[in-house]
Order: C-alpha cells, then structure tokens, then sequence
C-alpha cells in the first residue's frame, strides 16, 4: 500500500517544489507519507509533545524527532507542522519498496504504537536488516527452495511459522513432530552437503530431508515473487511481518534486485524426500576428538519417502504419522 502511494506521489511530484510533497495516509490517523525532489521517502508522525527523543543516523535510515517541516499536498496547499520524520537515504527502487513494507507493518497495523519512543525502538530494529544481499549464487537458490517448501505446503501458515529465523539454524523447518533440512541445486544430481549432526542429531528428533532440483529459466520466478506470494497469503499481520523480515534476514535488504529467475522441473521430478535415519554418513568412534563433520552425499538412488509420506511431510498440517525407517547405513 506505502509503494503504491509512493509511486503516485512520484508521478504527481510538481516542478519547481522547494518542500517535501505527500499527502495523509488514508485510515491511519496522524501519519502522513512524502519524498523530496530527489524521491526519496519520508514518513511523518504528527507529534503531540516532545519527550526529548534524540535523532537517530544508521545504515541507510535516519529519524528526526520534533522536527518542524513543511508539506506541499497535492492540491497545491501547503502544511506546516511538528513531526517525527522517518527517512530513508537511498532512491534505489527495490530498496523502497522493501523499507516502505518495513514500515507498514510495524506501523499500520491495528494499535501500532506511534509514540516517539515506539518509533526508535522500530527503527533500530527495520536498521539491522539492511544488510547486503550475498552475491553467492547458492545462497540465493537455497532461499528459494525453502520459499518454494512454504509456498505449496497444505498449511501454509504452518510452514511460514516453522521457517527457521537464522540462515545459519540447524534445520530450515522445525515442527512439533519433526526437523526439515530442505537441499535446493542448480544440478542435475541430487548432491548436497550436510554436517554429520543434521544427519545424526543427539536429541530424539525425527529429521528429514528435501532434496529440490531447479533450473535457470527467463520465464521462471524471482526469490521476490516467491516472497510477495506467501507475504499475500498470510492473514495474520503479526505473522506477516514475521515472515518478511525473516526473509530480510536471509536474503538481504536488496532481496528485490535479485534477477535470478528459477524453476521446478515438470511433474513431481523436482522434490524428493528422505529420512534421515536412512541416508549413510561417515563412521566416527564414540567420544573421539573429531567434531563438526561435514561431508557431501549424492542422494541420486537411495531410496526416499513414499509419496504419501512425502504429501504429509511437506503439507505442515499436524500429521504425525510417517513411514517406518530402515536401518541407518555407515559408510
């Protein structure tokens, strides 16, 4: 809704304007959105008092508190007032768009807290996900996987809440019943690299994991459009926001600027799921002085999940029934 709005006040910006240009934001009482002459945003809260609030200038956002300033509307009036101005300092499009999100969630939700003090502590918190996206190519087919894994999961609201916070967590998924470590490749052979404790954790959890295939494809998706798809199907504003900045946080504030387009391959050849307990890993001496394993295993003709098994895995909708594994295999 922010970007929209952007968007139409950058169209309608008039010549000549020597004031910030923006209009009131409909439905949220007290905030108004603007940008300059060089487009770049503002948000204003109107301000009944100064509590004393000291100005804020982090990574790419910067905060004024009772600042005086000067709106021209659309309708060629001009407005003056006191306001706690929320700025970002880069016209980068995609940026925009992510940081107007940032700031429609944390704000325009029902009984947001607009006070100075609630805008600082938001603010510290939307400054810590601007952090470049990593330029690796893996990183961002593993986000996708894991995107895609929520996406067409039956209980999609389930999957967005088992979605690890961390791209450095143990497991990407984590349910009541049951860890999911999802393995997404370019590659035409289901290859991946695990640490020995994702295949062997000490504790009594049943792990699995999904091997995912993917091709590069002009007509293919975006990690962005991937990302807007679940962000419109969650109902819930907190578990929205939620989901948002975990992506943030996985794939950087320039998420959008990926241009990487993917896809699955026809049919069901895409995604295979395997049982932990079944897959073979090195052979190690109980209490010996080698730890933190990590090892690459071509899952290509050991045996997986049976389809059934696979269906109620990725569907994140409670079952707690699964195929019976076999006995684990050392190699």
């Amino acid at each position: 809704m922010l970007f929209e709005a952007y968007q139409e006040l950058a169209r309608r910006f008039p010549d000549a304007c020597q004031h910030l240009f923006g209009s009131k934001i409909d439905g949220a009482h007290g905030l108004w959105l603007s940008l300059d002459a060089q487009g770049q945003p503002y948000l204003l809260f109107e301000m009944a008092e100064d509590d004393g609030q000291p100005d804020l200038k982090l990574k790419a956002v910067e905060v004024r508190f009772a600042c005086l300033c000067d709106i021209q509307l659309q309708d060629g009036s001009a407005l003056s007032g006191t306001y706690t101005l929320v700025s970002l300092t880069n016209d980068d499009p995609d940026i925009i768009r992510v940081f107007l999100r940032l700031l429609e969630e944390a704000f325009m939700i029902p009984g947001a807290d607009r006070s100075a003090a609630a805008v600082r502590d938001q603010i510290l918190t939307i400054s810590d996900l601007f952090t470049p996206l990593n330029d690796d190519l893996k990183d961002v087919v593993g986000l996708w996987g894991e995107l895609h894994i929520v996406r067409t999961a039956q209980d999609l609201a389930a999957a967005a809440r088992a979605w690890s916070t961390s791209a450095h967590s143990r497991y990407d998924f984590m349910t009541e019943h049951f860890a999911l470590e999802v393995k997404t490749t370019l590659r035409s052979a289901r290859q991946h690299r695990f640490s020995l404790e994702q295949l062997r954790p000490n504790a009594d959890l049943r792990v699995y994991v999904a091997s995912i295939l993917l091709t590069e494809l002009p007509g293919g998706e975006s990690v962005s459009a991937l990302i807007d798809q679940i962000y419109a199907a969650l109902e819930d504003p907190e578990s929205r926001a939620r989901f948002f900045r975990q992506c943030l946080r996985k794939g950087g504030v320039d998420v959008y600027g990926s241009e990487l387009r993917l896809s699955t391959l026809p049919g069901d050849a895409s995604i295979a799921v395997f049982d932990a307990d079944t897959l073979p890993v090195p052979s190690l001496e109980g209490g010996g002085p080698i730890s933190k394993v990590r090892f690459d295993l071509d899952l290509g003709g050991l045996e997986g999940v049976t389809p059934a098994a696979r269906c109620r895995i990725l569907s994140f909708n409670g079952f707690n029934v699964f195929d019976q594994p076999s006995s684990p295999r050392n190699m």
